[in-house]
């Protein structure tokens, strides 16, 4: 089997950035086993008669060993979360037993396989917390300002130790800001500015000022499949690695330039109303992406100059504005 083809499971595989990536695993010739929590699985309606997908919950340790004993798995890509810090601030007990208990319930199960498959963990530049400098590094001090970002540390943490015990490779892909289609949380930032924008409504920006590295679907599901290709080929040479690595673009966009990007792109100017910022928000950050360079061959190819009018006219195509 070559190290392009190999058995994939994709948790929380029918999500934004999961149902984006078991596609273009499927379009490799991967065999794709897809798990997620969503009862419909619409996102992989491209790809649903190639995938074999699974309504369930990563933190049913039963389900999980059912499903990798029926599957010998080169590789797991684990995206199952609750995916938004504001969620977490909402229903803090349930963002730990999803991320940290269904991440570890994932890493047990995958640890008593007969050969432990690679792991990429789809952690979030929240583990930051605040930074002291911009770019920020891999090693810079993780000072997780929000539940969700305390939870991808601890997930992270997970990562490290099932590679040590298991002698397999993991690699905590710290993710910043991801947009780029119309399977987004339609709330968040961009998609949030753009169906505003499209139906002539405000722009609410909480604070002001924020600088954030904006990273384009098509480059963070690119950036995946590098990592899981750099495992894969790390497996074959019976080398055990740990990685932690940044998808980003390395640039960062204000949220007035996000606007201004929206403005040109419609043609008009949209109404921008200020509220105040929220006590559990990161206010800037930009990812250093030398390492993800360097170790996996990532360089992201899609600024938001480029990237949120291509989004824009994705969102026209799926709500007919």
């Amino acid at each position: 089997m070559s190290s392009r083809t190999g058995r994939v499971l994709v948790t929380g595989g029918a999500g934004f950035i999961g149902s984006s990536l078991t596609e273009e695993l499927v379009k490799r010739g991967n065999k794709v086993i897809a798990i997620d929590i969503g009862k419909d699985p619409a996102n992989l309606s491209r790809v649903l008669g190639k995938v074999n997908y699974i309504n369930g919950d990563v933190r049913d340790r039963q389900l999980m060993k059912m499903v990798m004993s029926e599957h010998e798995f080169d590789g797991v890509v684990h995206l199952a979360a609750v995916s938004r810090v504001i969620w977490g601030e909402q229903d803090p007990d349930r963002c730990v037993d999803v991320n940290v208990k269904g991440t570890a319930t994932v890493l047990e199960v995958a640890s008593e396989m007969k050969c432990p498959p690679w792991i990429v963990f789809g952690s979030s530049r929240e583990v930051y917390g605040e930074p002291s400098i911009l770019p920020v590094r891999e090693d810079h001090p993780k000072n997780a300002m929000n539940v969700y970002g305390r939870a991808k540390v601890e997930g992270e943490q997970l990562v490290r130790k099932y590679v040590r015990n298991c002698q397999s490779n993991g690699m905590n892909l710290r993710f910043s800001n991801t947009y780029g289609n119309e399977r987004d949380i339609l709330d968040r930032v961009i998609p949030n500015f753009i169906l505003s924008a499209l139906r002539g409504q405000p722009l609410n920006i909480h604070g002001g000022g924020q600088v954030f590295d904006f990273t384009h679907i098509d480059d963070v599901v690119g950036g995946i499949l590098n990592a899981t290709d750099y495992l894969r080929q790390k497996r074959e040479r019976a080398e055990c690695i740990s990685e932690d690595v940044h998808l980003s673009t390395g640039k960062g966009t204000s949220l007035e330039e996000l606007v201004r990007i929206i403005s040109d792109s419609l043609g008009n100017m949209p109404e921008v109303v200020y509220s105040g910022g929220r006590k559990y928000d990161v206010e800037n950050f930009v990812g250093d992406p030398t390492k993800a360079r360097e170790v996996i061959g990532f360089s992201a190819k899609l600024l938001p100059h480029h990237g949120v009018p291509r989004t824009i006219k994705r969102f026209k195509e799926a709500f007919g504005l």
